[in-house]
């Protein structure tokens, strides 16, 4: 069943994108209940000339466009949708890539904050939610933005409204009907009748000739000229170029479909002017424009025709018909299951360092109460104790969380206490799940925590809160991901980094529901939903440039022991397709753009890896060697193990997790042992080393694991103290000894051949 629409305010510039985007909240079921603009501020008392000369001046802001500002009240009349404006006050004080503001700055830094124009937005939309009280989200045009999309973000988690942001990376997003276009998104608006007009030209490949084109015109003249014009300035980032990313035009938008557009918006050409601001830049001056009628026949535009997005990219979709193939889902009878047997008591708080980073695992609080909600009071309390006695770090440095349940009813009241560790933007990235009777008696949380030693700055966060046709937004106290160098206090870029990813659920992004497949086979709802947040693991990786995945984790919610191991065999099966080389994808051109200074607005502009129109490979081989003399690289499959839990967030099917490295070569390889039911796969970077150990049954005696790790850890020369390890451990097994390791007791773990495991432990250890 569907959630009911949203109430929207949208934040309107008079651009194509923020118009366009309105067309997306009415095709996704929301109703735009109010329009908002911010504008420069008005000017004093002066005779009509001169002030009709300053209102057409563009004001230099970093966070709105605002030429064109005094056609703004129109669009009132040309959509029927309550209009509110308000000045623009302050100016861009803080300009870093992602907004802090927040409630608990000191009363300074609070000062500073207000005078930031970021802020002029709460006492419009705080206007606006007076005027309209069921109003609850807020829709804005960004793209590849981060600085703007941060900032609505920021706003909207203060007022409680919904972030929406339809186009955020759209140029990134599967475009079946426009696939060698360099300008889908101008297309998708020519589709549907939008005229949107060039106002401002700031790029070297555009001039006076460019103004008051029309980008989104049926012909599609003006878009091969824009591409002609900005191939010789923007090569590797053609496709945001072409659509004005990086502040190479901007648009004013003056008519679309009938079901939005109620009039149109008509300058004629005796009331506009050009004038030139230097350096290139030149603007369309408007002296008067009206609303108009719109003629017979403009209005059959339904909503349903706005395109979205397919759900899938077209690789994801491939493996999923390949997984989901009949001769590939085969049940087989196996074993029933047994009650769940208690993980035996462990110590609490374990510690373990180096000198990047600091693991604090299985803190545990049973003595403070038998509810949930009072022992995550007591977890907060022991890891502030923790730092305390450390003297060094605090929870701001926390990058990766692991939250054990007894039972997911138990979210609400741990999510609570848990939020209020974390003040900072860009929370550590977080995987929850609940274990059931799995747990050690009388406890209802577990929780882990990975905390990097580095300067700060030198991390990299990606938290998206907006909804979104790419990946479903984290409304939570967790980002997507958090990326963190591989040597101390050194930028990833030169020492390479290790990418911590959340745990993803096959959430709809546009929804932020479960999606059906509407077909009839057994696994077939299973199939789409593990492949839909495989690419949600996938494009997070892409957008925070991992190269390799050194591991992988499917969990998978309770089920009958024959369900349980064909999901896992699926997930196994999607995992390896994925992870296989694309060879046309090898022979890619891969070298970084050298941008023009047209092509970057305010030195804003996303990493050219991560904002141009060649998608980052995923997984990437040219950064992949191999220590086996005698097997290909593409030979050592990257290790994934599927693991059974009592139940996943939101009832979810499966959830995945993963830890990726970027900008660092990988040298993989197979260690032997003396065990063939035990396996070990290692993934050197240069100086970490990460191994994957996977035990079968056979390897151990008595359903105890304690002997056998004992003479793999003597193999390998580990030392726990330096160490990050976590063990998975299948119900039965138990560890007595813990070693500073993350224990997470599972109801069963299966290996990629359908084989039931005893045991997986992950070991990161730095040189």
């Amino acid at each position: 069943m569907s959630s009911p629409g949203l109430n929207v305010i949208a934040l309107i510039s008079g651009g194509k994108d923020s118009l366009y985007s309105i067309l997306h909240c009415i095709r996704n079921g929301h109703r735009v209940v109010a329009l908002a603009n911010l504008h420069p501020p008005l000017p004093e008392e002066k005779d009509s000339q001169q002030q009709e000369e300053e209102e057409e001046d563009d004001m230099d802001s970093f966070m709105y466009q605002t030429i064109g500002h005094n056609i703004i009240p129109l669009y009132e009349t040309a959509l029927g949708i309550p209009l509110y404006r308000a000045p623009i006050m302050g100016d861009a004080v803080d300009t870093s890539r992602v907004y802090g503001n927040d409630s608990t700055t000191t009363t300074a830094a609070a000062a500073a904050a207000a005078a930031d124009e970021t802020e002029s937005l709460m006492p419009l939309l705080t206007r606006i939610k007076r005027d309209i009280p069921h109003a609850n989200a807020v829709s804005a045009g960004a793209i590849l933005s981060t600085y703007q999309r941060t900032r609505i973000e920021n706003v909207a988690g203060r007022l409680g409204l919904v972030p929406l942001a339809w186009l955020w990376m759209y140029t990134e997003l599967p475009r079946r009907d426009f696939p060698s276009t360099s300008s889908g998104l101008l297309e998708d608006m020519a589709a549907v009748g939008c005229e949107a007009r060039i106002i401002k030209a700031a790029s070297g490949g555009l001039d006076e000739g460019s103004l008051w084109e029309n980008v989104s015109s049926n012909d599609g003249l003006v878009r091969r000229r824009l591409e002609k014009a900005m191939r010789r300035f923007a090569v590797d980032d053609l496709e945001q170029a072409v659509l004005g990313e990086g502040g190479e035009y901007e648009t004013l938008a003056l008519d679309g479909p009938g079901f939005l557009w109620k009039q149109r918006i008509v300058v004629e050409d005796s009331d506009r002017g050009v004038r030139s601001a230097g350096g290139g830049v030149c603007y369309s001056t408007i002296k008067k424009a009206k609303c108009v009628p719109k003629e017979v026949g403009q209005g059959d535009i339904k909503p349903e025709d706005i395109r979205r997005p397919a759900r899938l990219d077209d690789s994801f979709q491939w493996a999923l018909e390949e997984v989901l193939a009949k001769d590939t889902v085969q049940e087989e009878s196996v074993n029933g299951q047994s009650p769940c047997q208690p993980l035996p008591a462990i110590d609490s708080h374990t510690a373990a360092s180096d000198t990047n980073s600091w693991t604090v695992s299985n803190v545990t609080a049973p003595e403070a109460g038998s509810d949930a909600g009072a022992q995550m009071h007591g977890i907060s309390a022991k890891l502030q104790d923790i730092f305390s006695s450390r003297g060094v770090a605090s929870t701001d440095d926390i990058v990766f969380t692991t939250i054990l349940l007894r039972s997911m009813k138990d979210f609400a009241p741990m999510n609570e206490t848990y939020v209020s560790l974390f003040s900072k933007p860009n929370p550590p990235a977080r995987v929850t799940v609940a274990c059931g009777d799995c747990l050690p008696e009388g406890v209802q949380i577990m929780a882990s925590f990975t905390i990097d030693l580095g300067a700060r700055h030198l991390r990299k966060g990606l938290h998206v809160q907006s909804r979104s046709y790419w990946a479903p937004a984290n409304i939570g106290p967790y980002s997507q991901a958090i990326t963190v160098p591989c040597q101390l206090d050194t930028p990833v870029e030169t020492s390479g980094g290790l990418v911590f990813i959340a745990g993803q659920i096959p959430l709809d992004p546009a929804s932020m529901e479960f999606p059906t497949s509407g077909l009839n086979g057994e696994y077939d709802d299973f199939g789409l939903h593990a492949t839909l947040s495989l690419q949600h693991l996938w494009r997070i990786g892409r957008a925070t440039q991992v190269d390799w995945w050194l591991g992988g984790i499917a969990f998978l919610a309770r089920d009958d022991n024959a369900r349980i191991r064909t999901k896992a065999q699926l997930a196994h099966k999607l995992w390896q397709a994925m992870n296989k080389s694309a060879k046309e994808e090898e022979e890619e051109e891969q070298e970084d753009a050298e941008l023009d200074v047209w092509d970057i607005k305010h030195g804003l502009r996303e990493d050219p890896r991560s904002a141009r129109g060649v998608v980052q490979r995923l997984p990437n081989f040219e950064r992949v060697g191999n220590d086996n003399t005698n097997s290909d690289a593409q030979t050592i499959n990257t290790p994934l193990f599927a693991v059974e839990v009592e139940a996943l967030p939101r009832a979810s099917d499966i959830e995945w997790q993963a830890l990726g490295t970027t900008c660092s070569d990988v040298a993989l390889m197979t260690v032997g042992t003396v065990d063939p039911d035990t396996r070990i796969w290692r993934s050197r970077l240069s100086n970490t080393e990460f191994y994957t150990i996977r035990f079968g049954k056979s390897s151990i005696e008595h359903g105890n694991l304690d002997d056998r790790i004992d003479t793999v850890v003597s193999e390998l020369q580990c030392d726990f103290a330096t160490s990050h390890a976590t063990v998975y451990l299948a119900n039965g097994v138990s560890i007595n000894r813990c070693r500073a390791a993350q224990v997470i007791p599972c109801r069963s773990i299966w290996g990629d051949g359908g084989q039931a495991m005893a045991a997986v432990m992950t070991v990161r250890l730095s040189k």
